[in-house]
């Protein structure tokens, strides 16, 4: 008797739809005549079957290949090796730098770098490189935390400890 409880149950909920009048098969219910002895729905239309099979693409043309040309939208090409003048605008990498001295200004030390194009500047503590950041200066060299230059993770870095580079007099 237990086995037949559930079959009694989905025989009486096929019933109950059977009398609401379900839609006709392979139409939704807004588009399937309304039921014998029911009113039509006010605003709700009534779809034949050669309006519906005239706004269906056919089978040939869901299948046609249809040319579309390529246009590209980058600037670059994305396979060329970046040239040294982007380079140079993204800033200069730790690993390319020389420190020559440091500088008190104004009660706040300041390091001298080289770059490797050759220019001299003078740097706070804070100042951000492209791979790194300077973090500290003291009397014999300055400290820099260094990251990967491609990756995003600046909490993963190392220190990198510049010793200033005495230049020769020139003769």
């Amino acid at each position: 008797m237990a086995r037949f409880v559930p079959m009694f149950a989905a025989l009486a909920l096929g019933l109950q739809l059977v009398a609401q009048g379900a839609p006709q098969a392979g139409k939704p219910a807004a588009l399937a005549p309304p039921a014998p002895g029911r009113p039509a729905q006010a605003g709700a239309s009534v779809a034949t079957p050669e309006q519906s099979a005239a706004a269906a693409p056919t089978f040939e043309e869901m299948l046609a290949i249809v040319a579309t040309p390529y246009r590209p939208t980058l600037v670059r090409d994305p396979f060329a090796t970046p040239t040294d003048a982007e380079q140079s605008n993204k800033g200069d990498l730790v690993d390319d730098i020389a420190v020559k001295g440091r500088v008190v200004s104004g009660g706040k030390a300041k390091a001298v770098i080289t770059d490797a194009r050759g220019n001299t500047r003078w740097l706070p503590i804070g100042f951000k490189f492209r791979d790194g950041e300077l973090v500290a200066i003291d009397d014999k060299s300055v400290t820099f935390h260094q990251w990967d230059a491609s990756g995003t993770n600046t909490r993963i870095f190392r220190t990198v400890v510049k010793i200033y580079k005495r230049e020769e007099a020139k003769r």
